[in-house]
C-alpha cells in the first residue's frame, strides 16, 4: 500500500505535470501545439453545433495528414538539435528518432486505411478523430522537445489526459448545443411574433 502513496501516485502526478507544462519548458513547442489546440476546439464546437453529424472519411484522412506534419516537424527538430544541423542527430537521439518515425508510419498507415476505407467505419473514425490524433501528437512533441521520459507513467498520464479532455470536450459540446438550441428557439419565436404583427 505504501508503494502506491509513496511512489506511484507522486510519480504519476509529476509526470502528468511535466506533460502539461512541457510548452513552458520549451516554448518552441507552441508553434506546433497552438494549431493542435485550435483544431481540437474548432471540431469540438462544430460537433456541438451539429450534434447529429459524425466524422467523415475525408475528415479522417485530413486528421492523419496533421499527424504526418507533426512527424515531419519532429524529424526537423531532431536534425536541428545541434548547430549546424546534422543527420547524425538521428543516431545520437535514438528514442526521439524512433518516436518521430513511429508517428510518421502510423500517420501514413491511418491515411491509407481512411483513404481506401480499409477498416470498419467506427474504428477508423475513433482512431482518426481530433482528440486521439491531437493528443498523440502533443505527447510525441512533449517527449521529443523536452526531457519527458517515455515509460508507463507517461502512458498512464496520456490516458488520464485523454479522459480529462474527452469530458471537457463533451461538456463544451453540450453547452454549445444548448446555446444554439436556445438561440434558434428565440429566433423562431421572434419570427412568429413578426408574422402575427403582419
Amino acid at each position: 500500500m505504501s508503494f502506491w502513496f509513496d511512489t506511484f501516485f507522486p510519480e504519476l502526478g509529476e509526470r502528468l505535470s511535466q506533460l502539461l507544462r512541457a510548452p513552458l519548458t520549451n516554448p518552441d513547442m507552441f508553434w506546433m501545439v497552438i494549431p493542435l489546440i485550435f483544431i481540437l476546439l474548432v471540431m469540438t464546437f462544430y460537433f456541438g453545433r451539429y450534434i447529429r453529424e459524425e466524422l467523415g472519411w475525408n475528415t479522417a484522412v485530413a486528421n492523419t495528414v496533421v499527424l504526418l506534419f507533426v512527424a515531419i516537424d519532429l524529424l526537423r527538430h531532431i536534425f536541428n538539435m545541434t548547430a549546424p544541423g546534422s543527420i547524425l542527430n538521428y543516431q545520437w537521439n535514438p528514442l526521439s528518432t524512433i518516436i518521430a518515425v513511429v508517428v510518421a508510419v502510423e500517420a501514413i498507415t491511418l491515411m491509407f486505411a481512411s483513404f481506401f476505407k480499409a477498416l470498419p467505419k467506427q474504428i477508423t473514425f475513433f482512431l482518426c478523430s481530433s482528440l486521439p490524433v491531437n493528443l498523440q501528437a502533443y505527447i510525441a512533441i512533449a517527449i521529443v522537445y523536452t526531457a519527458v521520459v517515455l515509460d508507463w507513467y507517461t502512458l498512464l498520464s496520456a490516458a488520464i489526459m485523454f479522459v480529462g479532455l474527452y469530458l471537457i470536450m463533451k461538456f463544451l459540446q453540450w453547452v454549445t448545443h444548448k446555446l444554439f438550441v436556445k438561440v434558434r428557439k428565440e429566433h423562431l419565436q421572434e419570427k412568429a411574433k413578426l408574422k402575427k404583427k403582419k
